[in-house]
């Protein structure tokens, strides 16, 4: 039985399969036994662990509701109706908030973003926030890292007329919002096999099947396509930052994000925030994030308002 502590292993080391691991990711003996702790032997589970690539992520469509809220993003975008993406003030819910908003952004959708007050409101939607959204003429709202709670909000929405799709990975109570569509890999009998996803990484899995649609439409243009490889950065933040459990799925995530920020393509914000907290981008880890990155992120919500940014 795989041991719950990898430091606890009490089990003994097969030199034949100590041996194939070493030639498969070109280890050493140690790094070898590591990787035996964790259960992975095999010559390709070696390389995955390893090496992770985008290419090993899950099928986006696996998830609840995927292709519905893909469908109600395209259409929102190409017919010009405003958007409002509602986030949380944490830095996975920053993260994925300036992820789905640069998307759109992308694909000149009039969008903008709304961001509760940790002090006044709290987390999550709220009913006078959904009014005021109401009132700046929203038809679409997209809740980011929350909303798998907010059921009266949403009879709220349904009411006023306005749209409402769910991302979320918390959770789910006893009942669950009425809302247009709910993307949650905790949701229902989703055979997505990564419950783990923090809210920017279910948001990556959402940009994934928007641009695989837009794609497939035809609609695809260099200029103005979702670039997922510029997101990375952002995704492994925030997945570092909400401390998820680090499944392969997720490994695949953060090891994409720290390989583009060690190669000098991290987005302005990211290099700012290295800068600040004097850590060297080149060499960085996933302790720069907890340590270093996110704590910055996290205390903006906690010293004054995000706000709602209209562009």
């Amino acid at each position: 039985m795989k041991p719950s502590c990898a430091c606890s292993y009490s089990g003994t080391y097969d030199d034949a399969i100590l041996g194939a691991i070493s030639a498969a990711g070109d280890v050493p003996p140690l790094v070898a036994r590591a990787l035996v702790r964790r259960g992975v032997t095999d010559a390709a589970a070696v390389r995955a662990f390893l090496h992770p690539s985008l290419s090993e992520l899950l099928d986006p469509m696996l998830l609840p509701d995927m292709a519905a809220a893909v469908n109600r993003f395209r259409r929102a975008a190409a017919g010009g109706e405003r958007i409002c993406v509602y986030g949380d003030y944490d830095a996975d819910g920053v993260c994925a908030t300036a992820c789905l908003v640069d998307c759109l952004r992308r694909l000149q959708a009039n969008v903008f973003y709304y961001i509760p007050s940790r002090h006044d409101e709290g987390y999550g939607m709220h009913p006078e926030a959904v009014e005021r959204l109401a009132g700046l003429g929203t038809q679409l709202i997209v809740t980011v890292d929350n909303g798998i709670a907010a059921v009266e909000e949403a009879a709220l929405c349904a009411h006023l007329g306005v749209d409402l799709v769910i991302t979320d990975h918390h959770l789910p109570g006893d009942s669950l919002p009425e809302a247009a569509c709910i993307v949650n890999p905790n949701v229902g009998e989703s055979t997505f096999q990564s419950k783990s996803l923090a809210g920017c990484g279910v948001m990556f899995y959402v940009l994934m099947a928007l641009r695989t649609e837009l794609r497939n439409r035809g609609v695809f243009d260099r200029a103005t396509q979702p670039r997922l490889d510029k997101l990375s950065d952002l995704v492994a933040l925030g997945t570092v930052a909400d401390v998820v459990k680090l499944d392969h799925n997720n490994r695949v995530l953060v090891a994409q994000g720290l390989n583009r920020i060690r190669r000098g393509l991290a987005c302005p914000g990211i290099n700012a925030l290295f800068a600040v907290a004097g850590r060297d981008p080149a060499a960085a880890t996933a302790r720069d994030f907890a340590f270093g990155i996110a704590p910055r992120i996290n205390a903006a919500g906690r010293l004054t308002e995000m706000g709602v940014g209209i562009q």
